[in-house]
């Protein structure tokens, strides 16, 4: 698999939600909020792959807790069964991929965990078929 590839849809997904997108690390003194996603290869199950996508949210401890909140479900749609409006139940096909991601987690980080930043972390089952 073009793991490439995968990352690059997602990052065009996601900077449909939100300017500040970055793949595994933030650059030094990031402007909050921003999102840093990463992919992580689960298990090959030919003719598809099991990945896991993790999508972190960060923003400033003195911001309140309802802006984090509404961008986490900006990213993670509305799951309600409808046409999916973000990652959660979105299926995705592009480059020879199709990709149907699946939330598995939503977990909010407290600023006690990590100093001087709030965060929800999103996590993602995705099964990527090959055209």
């Amino acid at each position: 698999m073009n793991m490439n590839a995968f990352a690059d849809m997602l990052y065009d997904v996601l900077r449909l939600k939100h300017t500040r997108v970055y793949r595994n690390k933030a650059p030094q003194s990031p402007t909050y909020p921003f999102v840093i996603y990463r992919v992580e290869s689960a298990m090959d199950m030919s003719p598809s792959e099991d990945l896991y996508v993790h999508v972190d949210i960060y923003e400033d401890e003195n911001v309140s807790v309802r802006a984090l909140e509404s961008l986490a479900d900006l990213i993670d749609g509305n799951g309600d069964g409808l046409e999916p409006t973000g990652l959660n139940q979105l299926i995705l096909r592009a480059n020879g991929l199709n990709a149907h991601f699946k939330r598995e987690q939503r977990q909010h980080i407290p600023s006690l965990e990590i100093d001087g930043v709030q965060a929800v972390n999103l996590r993602y089952d995705v099964r990527v078929y090959f055209n």
